[in-house]
């Protein structure tokens, strides 16, 4: 088989060079910003918030404010109007007791250390 032989390569989307698609690609379900967040999506931000508070909770403050954050995502997995809503998932209750416990860690660390500083 010689170059002049070879068949030239197929286009992928079967466009011509001057053709230009009329359909727009769809973007992803998870980018539509009008769903609603689902409860088990609140219970694991509480679980990875709190687990991130305690990790931080020599860090002045950082760890209190992520274990508020899982604190309000841990309350809010808990409602019962919370679109798929499962009462049977105790993540979120995970959640709001990490969260707590680095609020508690970063305060006593803070009063521990603001009078060395």
């Amino acid at each position: 088989m010689t170059i002049s032989t070879i068949p030239p390569p197929e286009n992928p989307h079967n466009l011509h060079e001057t053709e230009v698609p009329t359909e727009a690609p769809t973007p992803p379900v998870r980018w539509n910003r009008h769903t609603p967040i689902t409860s088990s999506e609140y219970s694991d931000m509480s679980m990875m918030f709190g687990a991130l508070s305690i990790l931080t909770f020599w860090m002045f403050g950082l760890g209190i404010l992520l274990g508020a954050a899982a604190l309000g995502a841990g309350l809010s997995a808990r409602r019962p109007d919370t679109a798929g809503h499962n009462c049977g998932d105790g993540h979120g209750a995970i959640g709001i007791l990490t969260g707590t416990a680095g609020i508690a860690f970063g305060i006593v660390f803070l009063t521990a250390a603001v009078p060395h500083l």
